[in-house]
């Protein structure tokens, strides 16, 4: 266990930190990509099965624009009047532009995020450098915006952090080798955030945990199993068995996992409180058995923990694969394993189990947006963009146009019979959906992980299916969405 400071470490209201993808990458024709004109996908589009996949996430933190609540704006087309034309809402750029913006006289840690349009580009390397400079024109921070970074949709948001002594601040974006639209540029406070480590999994009694969170935070409420376990905690800070440091912006606290919670069981949920937030991970004894029920193909069977780490509601996905009846799925024998919501811990433990247990068909499922999504794609791109700021996973981190494996290719695509198991569930009286966006939140890391483990593992068929969201579980709720994951499987067996 680590315990220098957490990679990627961005919390919640760090939304401020990590930048927003949301770009369409088009044909591209002579080396450049065309105007795309409308996004390809828009995960907001009512009409996108996935459509509010992260509703969960916009409970009053950003004001009726999507910007956070604390944001300064700076419109493009009056800050950048003359290094471009009008179009539409935003302003096609025809030069480099340098500016004063406003927002940046305040002391702290600061983001400058630039939203931006790309309608043209090259082929490969940087399309847009963007510079926070100082009123002299000294750089205070650069964030260069390349081809790897773009992503289905429109506009992407890319973020420039800095450490600001309160005084006023100039914004420079430099084409390069593209034709950029700017919409605006939004200035933030960039508010740490508490994340947890090592992360859900196997976690020894040896093994330390790490909680990260701003300097001037308090950790208000430990929680082991929903048991209150605060004063444990804080008598462990007391005697120094947890140990505290401190810097000028954040805490980190360093536990032994056997004396935060001696008596844990073989798989334990902690979850962490801040007056502001709330983050979780799942400490498992053992990596999960292999056991499959029933009889015929061998079938692994995942679902979600709810999400987000403060939700007040099951996952839909974990109560469907929690309530199957292993028994009764015919022509398979199946193992099933809830996952966390976390970027690398989920991916990690699926594509594990799978090469632990050797299965033949792998079905992972996820809670989605307003139907019943069946996935064609996987993509190598781990983003929220469809949130100004980012959400975070269940213990903190966000992830911003980052990829998934920078050695493996763009997309993966299903290995499920997606039109066989359409038709068995239209038998059951469902009205499934095709989806070429499963998102770039854990669903999709997911989906891309079981990939590549059973291509890796030389045989079997993987893919990934999106339940539609609910918050409420009477047994007939149930017994449905159960009933969609058997049916999935059966399907899919068949065929």
């Amino acid at each position: 266990m680590r315990s220098d400071p957490i990679p990627h470490l961005v919390g919640w209201t760090a939304a401020a930190l990590v930048g927003l993808a949301a770009v369409v990458v088009t044909t591209l024709v002579s080396g450049c990509a065309s105007d795309p004109g409308a996004p390809t996908i828009d995960p907001n589009d009512p009409t996108n099965p996935n459509h509010g996949l992260l509703r969960d996430f916009l409970d009053g933190k950003f004001d009726g624009a999507g910007h956070p609540i604390n944001a300064k704006l700076n419109e493009g087309e009056t800050i950048c009047a003359s290094a471009g034309t009008a179009n539409g809402h935003a302003l096609r750029l025809t030069g480099a532009c340098t500016a004063k913006i406003s927002g940046g006289e305040q002391a702290g840690d600061l983001v400058a995020n630039a939203r931006l349009a790309v309608r043209k580009h090259a082929t490969s390397g940087t399309i847009a450098t963007i510079d926070v400079l100082d009123a002299n024109g000294a750089t205070l921070a650069t964030s260069k915006l390349t081809v790897s970074r773009l992503r289905a949709g429109e506009w992407i948001d890319v973020p420039v952090a800095w450490s600001s002594t309160g005084a006023a601040v100039q914004f420079r974006i430099t084409p390069a080798n593209a034709t950029l639209d700017l919409d605006y540029v939004e200035v933030f406070p960039q508010r740490f955030g508490l994340v947890l480590a090592p992360g859900s999994g196997m976690v020894s009694d040896g093994d330390h945990l790490t909680f990260e969170l701003p300097a001037n935070k308090a950790i208000t409420k430990v929680e082991l199993d929903g048991v209150d376990i605060t004063t444990t905690y804080k008598a462990l800070l007391t005697a120094g068995t947890a140990k505290q440091t401190t810097t000028t912006f954040r805490k980190l606290i360093d536990v032994p996992a056997g004396v935060l919670a001696p008596s844990r069981g073989d798989v334990a949920e902690l979850r962490i409180h801040t007056a502001t937030q709330t983050a979780r991970m799942q400490l498992r004894r053992t990596a999960p058995t292999c056991n499959f029920v029933g009889a015929g193909a061998k079938v692994l069977v995942t679902g979600f923990q709810p999400f987000p780490a403060d939700g007040t509601h099951d996952n839909v996905s974990g109560v469907a694969v929690s309530a199957l009846d292993l028994a009764s799925v015919r022509g398979a024998r199946v193992m099933r394993v809830i996952l966390p919501v976390e970027y690398d811990r989920a991916a990690a433990e699926v594509s594990e189990v799978i090469a632990r247990c050797q299965p033949d068909l792998v079905i992972s499922f996820g809670q989605g947006g307003d139907a019943i999504a069946l996935e064609h794609t996987a993509y190598n791109l781990q983003d929220t963009g469809e949130v100004s700021g980012g959400v975070p996973d269940n213990r903190g981190v966000i992830r911003a146009a980052q990829p998934i494996d920078a050695a493996a290719p763009a997309e993966r695509p299903t290995l499920l019979p997606l039109t066989a198991i359409a038709t068995a569930l239209e038998v059951e009286g469902e009205a499934p959906e095709d989806s070429s966006d499963p998102g770039r939140y854990i669903c999709n890391n997911v989906m891309f992980a079981d990939l590549a483990a059973i291509q890796a593992q030389g045989h079997g068929r993987a893919g990934f299916i999106h339940l539609p969201y609910t918050t409420e579980f009477d047994a007939a709720t149930t017994a449905r969405f159960a009933k969609v994951v058997q049916t999935a499987i059966e399907a899919a067996v068949a065929n």
